[in-house]
């Protein structure tokens, strides 16, 4: 469940868990309280994953008193040539299409002037979850448009739309002269509720590893659940309930709001299970911290923007809502810097960032169009490239896929360069590689130990469908 990274470690997004006590009082969510193991790092600064419209006045109005200055005479009625019913028609038509280019006319201006605005919902054909634009709306309006929320509204409103997921692993038990293997809870984190089907939005590292998941609704019912999809790249991942199984129990999906709509110093408010179910629904209030927070995994190499906040978060809130002010998930609870003299620096995944992935991980299961080298290997740095009498550069162990087989690359070979950019680091080469879309030609440098020369080599990324 916990990796460990130079600067910026995935925590378990939960909080490990040892074998339950029977003698252990009852929580909301159900389920004994474990204290948190010690997962103190050596490392002294780690990142630990866990419409309205205007007024119109008419002006005053006098009425005169008229007198007629000649009274008309009867005229006699004149006969009339009858008109036929198809021209009547037409004249009717005609000044439908008339009038109706006029109202569309004046209604377009009034958009386009201000007077009327309009609340906007973003939503592909195959969006998990629909994004709600945040619309400012004067007093007059009541239609279309969003208002502030108490504190204490927000609570009552989301938290009912935030889980508790119980991660259960296969452990093995060593006796004497035998062995025994039985599944056991291995940590707690939270999930938010998608919709009515079941689908919760979750932290990859929360399901990491999981032989079987459970899912803690806020009623403190219990539900087996299923892994969708996961995506340790963006540590994201969706898991479903299904409903047959809720035997009446209502889902209250949470809504979505734009992190477009973030402004720093922003009002927001974390709500999840820190420490698990013992502490389940906790809420937590802060601010904006900052926004676009670019933070480089050193093991991937992958870059993640995030929004920074002082909300507090800790293990178990991992995979809970970051909310804004108007009642609408805008984050996704990731990560904190846990380390000595740090506080009030907790990272959430950015809600519009998170829909894309979101929703390739329920229709494919894996994210669509990544792009991959197609090759396993090390990176070599200068000082071990002496020692081995190499070059710095990526050293080529396995191919993996039929395109870097194609490409002339061999076992052996170390890469030195990727499209005119010198490998200083495994990261270098993976932005670079994230950066592409499979079908994309990479061109390489590579040194070949057994030849002892550099050849250039072209080389087609491939499509990555692994977690």
């Amino acid at each position: 469940m916990r990796d460990h990274h130079e600067n910026f470690d995935r925590e378990s997004g939960s909080v490990p868990q040892s074998t339950p006590r029977t003698d252990s009082p009852s929580y909301p969510y159900g389920g004994a309280y474990s204290p948190p193991q010690n997962t103190s790092s050596p490392n002294p600064q780690s990142y630990t994953w866990n419409a309205q419209t205007g007024e119109y006045h008419s002006g005053p109005h006098t009425p005169q008193a008229y007198r007629p200055v000649y009274t008309p005479q009867p005229t006699p009625p004149r006969k009339t040539r009858s008109t036929p019913f198809g021209v009547k028609l037409l004249a009717v038509f005609l000044c439908c299409a008339v009038t109706s280019v006029a109202t569309l006319g004046a209604f377009v201006w009034m958009i386009q002037s201000g007077r009327v605005r309009i609340q906007a919902a973003e939503q592909d054909g195959g969006a998990a979850f629909t994004i709600n634009r945040v619309v400012e709306a004067e007093p007059e309006a009541e239609m279309g448009a969003v208002s502030v929320m108490t504190d204490q509204d927000i609570a009552e409103q989301v938290v009912p739309s935030v889980v508790c997921i119980q991660n259960y692993q296969i452990n093995d038990y060593y006796g004497f002269m035998q062995t025994s293997s039985r599944v056991a809870p291995a940590g707690e984190g939270s999930g938010i509720v998608m919709d009515a089907e079941g689908y919760i939005l979750t932290n990859a590292h929360v399901v990491d590893g999981a032989t079987s998941l459970k899912v803690v609704l806020y009623d403190g019912s219990s539900h087996e659940a299923e892994l969708i999809g996961s995506d340790s790249l963006t540590d994201l991942a969706v898991i479903r309930i299904h409903t047959d199984s809720l035997q009446g129990t209502e889902l209250t999906p949470a809504s979505f709001g734009s992190s477009a709509d973030l402004r720093v110093a922003d009002k927001v408010i974390a709500i999840g299970n820190p420490g698990g179910s013992a502490f389940s629904s906790s809420v937590t209030i802060g601010y904006v911290s900052a926004l676009n927070r670019a933070i480089p995994n050193q093991t991937t190499g992958y870059t993640m923007e995030y929004i920074q906040t002082d909300a507090a978060i800790n293990p178990g809130n991992s995979g809970g809502a970051l909310v804004n002010q108007y009642g609408q998930v805008i984050g996704i609870n990731s990560a904190k810097i846990a380390a000595t003299g740090y506080e009030g620096l907790g990272f959430a995944i950015p809600s519009d960032f998170a829909q894309t992935i979101v929703s390739d991980l329920i229709r494919y299961g894996y994210v669509k169009d990544r792009a991959m080298l197609g090759i396993s290997g090390q990176f070599i740095d200068s000082l071990t490239g002496r020692f081995y009498g190499l070059p710095q550069g990526e050293y080529v162990a396995t191919l993996n896929t039929a395109h870097a087989v194609a490409s002339g690359l061999r076992e052996g070979d170390v890469i030195l360069s990727m499209n005119g950019t010198e490998l200083t680091s495994e990261a270098v080469m993976r932005r670079m590689i994230h950066a592409g879309k499979p079908g994309d030609i990479m061109q390489l440098e590579v040194y070949r130990p057994s030849t002892r020369e550099t050849l250039e080599i072209a080389l087609t990324l491939s499509e990555y469908t692994g977690g």
